[in-house]
C-alpha cells in the first residue's frame, strides 16, 4: 500500500537559506508514516494495550532537491519489508509537480513497553502487515 499525503511548506519550516531545514524532513516522514498507519487500519492503541509499540531504530535520508516556503509537496510512504521483529518503510518527499526533494529508508522495531526492550511482532499483526507490503516502492 502506498500512502500519499499532500502538504504545503510553512514559514516555520524554512531556515535562513530560505529552504526547508534538514531536520524538518524527519518530522514530515513521521507524519507520513502516521498517515500510512491510519490508512492501513493498524490499531496502534490496541498494540499499546498489549504492551507493544513500534519505535524508530534507523533512518537513512538522501536530500535531492531543495523545497521552499509555500511549495506544494507530497509525502509518499510504503511498507517494503516485514521481519520477525522489525519493519522497513521507503519514503519520499516530492514536489507536487514531481521532482524528489528527499528519499528515506526508515526501520521500526517492535518494543515491549513493560520490559523496555525489543520484542517480536505478534503473528496477527504480521499477517496484516504482510498483506500491505508494497512490491514497487517509491523510487
Amino acid at each position: 500500500m502506498l500512502s500519499r499525503l499532500p502538504i504545503v511548506v510553512r514559514s516555520t519550516e524554512v531556515d535562513v537559506l530560505g529552504h526547508v531545514n534538514n531536520a524538518v524532513y524527519q518530522h514530515w516522514l513521521e507524519w507520513g508514516r502516521f498517515e500510512w498507519v491510519r490508512r492501513a487500519g493498524l490499531d496502534i492503541d490496541a498494540m499499546s494495550r498489549r504492551g507493544l509499540a513500534l519505535v524508530v531504530v534507523h533512518v537513512s535520508l538522501d536530500y535531492r532537491r531543495e523545497a521552499r516556503m509555500d511549495d506544494d509537496m507530497v509525502i509518499e510512504t510504503a511498507l517494503v519489508k516485514v521481519g520477525r521483529r522489525s519493519l522497513r518503510f521507503a519514503q519520499r518527499v516530492l514536489h507536487a509537480d514531481g521532482p524528489v526533494a528527499c528519499e528515506a529508508q526508515v526501520v521500526l522495531a517492535a518494543f515491549d513497553l513493560a520490559e523496555r526492550r525489543g520484542a517480536s511482532i505478534p503473528p496477527d499483526v504480521r499477517v496484516l502487515l504482510d498483506g500491505l507490503v508494497e512490491t514497487a516502492p517509491p523510487r
